[in-house]
């Protein structure tokens, strides 16, 4: 159903290569930008499978809970013909040498199911519970998490999620990551030490989304300085050939 796995409790995340759990993410991403969030049409998405152009040239990422149902999608879009989709929503900056386009990607479509999103006040990403009020969210309750992040109150999903998408970034060569999201979602990587870079204005779509550029390398660098049983975390799963020499296990 989902290839090159991990598993933290009754959650498992990998590369959707299964045609049936493909359409459940569809189906999903559904539910979270048509039907609870608005973001997308009803009208353009009839058949209850939100989808768009960029679908057959992204890497499709799920999250299944115990009943092998998805709880949680994530997707990187390849480089490709059409270009990626930042680059037709917002004009931008490069921060340092711009590598071929082969080794951009840009991460989207992140849905977590609102049923296991901690509080009420929490929006699509479920990330706001896990921040401290003065980055826009609110204190964190106390909540069991796997063995394997215990003393951590983290966001499992999310970053199970970004887990699984780095492990394929890494295998693939992909060096460079762009993102556009609200500033909250910014803030709750950055609290685990993804660091992205604004590269551009903010723009209007739903709200206010912002251009966002993530170097594998440094997010690497960052985190084995200073956090680095998150780094082993990250590379957990991963073959040893595809760690970074700026962190040995």
């Amino acid at each position: 159903m989902i290839s090159n796995s991990i598993s933290y409790g009754k959650f498992r995340f990998g590369l959707v290569q299964n045609k049936d759990v493909l359409n459940d993410t569809f189906r999903m991403r559904h539910e979270v930008y048509v039907e609870e969030f608005g973001f997308e049409r009803r009208e353009d998405h009839q058949n209850g499978l939100e989808t768009d152009e960029y679908e057959n040239d992204s890497i499709h990422f799920a999250c299944l809970n115990e009943s092998d149902s998805v709880v949680g999608t994530i997707r990187l879009v390849l480089n490709s013909d059409k270009g990626l989709p930042i680059e037709h929503a917002v004009k931008t900056t490069f921060i340092g040498k711009k590598p071929d386009k082969s080794k951009i990607s840009e991460i989207s479509r992140l849905t977590v199911s609102r049923d296991l999103r901690r509080r009420k006040e929490d929006g699509m990403y479920g990330v706001e519970s896990y921040l401290m009020k003065k980055e826009g969210g609110i204190l964190p309750d106390d909540g069991s998490i796997p063995d394997e992040m215990s003393g951590r109150k983290n966001p499992i999903i999310v970053l199970g999620l970004y887990q699984v998408l780095y492990h394929e970034s890494k295998r693939r060569g992909i060096s460079h990551w762009y993102m556009i999201t609200e500033k909250k979602l910014f803030y709750a990587l950055k609290k685990y030490g993804f660091l992205f870079h604004q590269i551009g204005d903010p723009v209007e779509y739903h709200g206010e989304r912002i251009p966002y550029l993530g170097i594998i390398q440094e997010i690497e660098k960052t985190l084995a300085k200073n956090n680095p049983d998150m780094l082993k975390i990250m590379l957990t799963g991963l073959e040893k050939e595809y760690h970074p020499s700026c962190f040995e296990i």
